[in-house]
């Protein structure tokens, strides 16, 4: 390629862009472990369940964690170069993350609680569960796995953004 052509790799990678992209495909996995997890419940395995909802938890903690330190290192992204269309999208997505962590932390307290129970334990010296407590801690979750599922949509979307305002 000669001088003032762009080839197909002429953008580079953004710090922040580098940051998103790797944020996103942790909400993917995050995703797909709490559809695995789903799936456990629904097959009566409870323990893989427990797992595999708690290492989806724990991809979320991370996440929080992660975006403290690039908050820090890096700051905000600058709204200013994006479009009306673009920030709507944007906060579309961070709505979905706050119902996905409101849910989601009522799903977790739940389940913690059932986990002390026979629900989660064959033992019988545990006392039962009370009366529509499985039903409640999986209609929390269903609506924290929907928003997760949502803001990975968005999530993708925002990017898919980000991508083209850096001609990547």
């Amino acid at each position: 390629m000669g001088p003032g052509r762009r080839g197909r790799y002429a953008g580079s990678m953004d710090p922040k862009l580098a940051y998103w992209t790797g944020a996103t495909l942790n909400m993917a996995t995050l995703v797909l472990l709490a559809f695995a997890g789903i799936r456990g419940a629904r097959g009566g395995k409870v323990a893989r369940h427990r797992r595999l909802m708690l290492l989806a938890a724990s991809l979320v903690v991370a996440f929080v964690l992660s975006y403290a330190l690039k908050l820090l290192a890096l700051g905000r992204e600058d709204l200013e170069t994006w479009s009306s269309g673009a920030i709507w999208t944007l906060r579309f997505h961070e709505a979905c993350i706050l119902v996905m962590l409101t849910s989601g932390g009522l799903t977790l307290k739940k389940g913690l609680a059932l986990s002390r129970t026979r629900a989660a334990n064959k033992d019988s010296n545990l006392p039962s569960p009370l009366p529509g407590e499985i039903e409640r801690h999986g209609r929390s979750g269903r609506i924290a796995v929907y928003a997760a599922s949502l803001g990975l949509l968005s999530a993708c979307a925002v990017l898919a953004g980000m991508y083209q305002r850096a001609a990547l």
